[in-house]
């Protein structure tokens, strides 16, 4: 059996960025891509959502924002980028730079065939398996990524900073499942 082919598909990256100055979120609602509501976390943020995003981003009245929702490291950072400058245009801010931070790259692999997770979670190190509270092996702690996996040869990879870390975190993860599947 040899999983090593599998590629990990980038599903959600989260991308954080401060604008250096107050928003005033209660505005946001006045605009035709902002939303604010009272009753979302208590009114403590409101969102830009506009079309030509893949996913939204949430906007803090400290100037904090968070990109959720973006296919790739690329379009999260762009996301941040097209909320500041709608912001500009709104006159809602002056125009700032932004340094973007990635904080989450949330990636898949699919294996395409059925994984013995019981077999599996006695195997691997580290690995916590209690059919009875979730369904899967989690496994903690290559590089900073989390893995999820699942008896279908579905698997998550959470808490990676970085493309290149869900690449390799990916890989080995995929040497020790082939070592323990022969």
């Amino acid at each position: 059996m040899n999983l090593i082919q599998s590629k990990p598909v980038v599903k959600n990256v989260v991308c954080t960025a401060n604008l250096e100055q107050k928003v005033d979120v209660i505005k946001l609602s006045k605009l035709p891509c902002g939303i604010y509501d009272q009753a979302i976390y208590g009114g403590r943020c409101g969102y830009i959502k506009t079309p030509e995003m893949d996913g939204r981003v949430t906007i803090f009245p400290s100037g904090k924002m968070i990109s959720v929702g973006g296919k790739s490291v690329k379009r999260a950072i762009q996301q941040l980028n097209h909320a500041k400058f709608y912001l500009v245009q709104q006159n809602m801010i002056k125009d700032t730079k932004i340094v973007p931070v990635i904080q989450n790259v949330v990636a898949t692999i699919d294996v395409d065939q059925k994984l013995p997770i019981g077999k599996l979670s006695t195997k691997i190190p580290g690995s916590i398996y209690d059919p009875e509270t979730f369904p899967g092996i989690i496994l903690k702690g290559l590089h900073s990524c989390n893995f999820l996996i699942f008896a279908s040869g579905k698997i998550v990879i959470t808490g990676a900073k970085s493309l290149e870390e869900v690449s390799s975190s990916s890989f080995e993860l995929l040497q020790k499942l082939n070592k323990f599947l022969d």
